[in-house]
């Protein structure tokens, strides 16, 4: 998932929303949200590709415009990857798909109290990132 790396802006029904990945060290990826409502922040949000085993889990954990974690403290939410293709990345409530050389889609499935309520899609687009060769590898 080295491709994902960057600076990207997307769209969500509320707001913008901006997604910066490092690139990844030691088996991680890291990243860092922050979704905008019209007036205010609506949530930030950390996660991490991991490597398990021979694997990938997203580890992510939200947080309050006044960082209060929406999880307990020591909690987190781990989206074990169920599968993959050459486009996408298929993590339990998360999919992740590459859309073009600067651009992928997040789908979101939301879920409460153990139901299925909806699915989010967010679009992204890349603001920045790390040079890029014809083919879309880094250079």
């Amino acid at each position: 998932m080295a491709w994902i790396e960057g600076h990207w802006i997307g769209d969500m029904p509320d707001g913008p929303v901006e997604h910066v990945l490092l690139s990844p060290r030691f088996g991680q990826l890291p990243g860092f949200v922050r979704a905008l409502a019209p007036q205010n922040l609506a949530l930030y949000e950390i996660g991490v590709f991991v490597e398990i085993g021979n694997s990938l889990t997203l580890r992510v954990k939200h947080f309050t415009p006044e960082l209060a974690g929406w999880e307990a403290q020591a909690a987190y939410i781990d989206r074990p990857l169920v599968d993959r293709d050459s486009t996408s990345f298929y993590f339990d409530g998360a999919t992740f798909s590459r859309t073009g050389p600067d651009s992928f889609t997040v789908y979101f499935l939301n879920r409460s109290d153990g139901q299925e309520r909806e699915t989010l899609v967010i679009p992204f687009r890349r603001t920045s990132g790390p040079a890029r060769r014809s083919d879309g590898a880094p250079s």
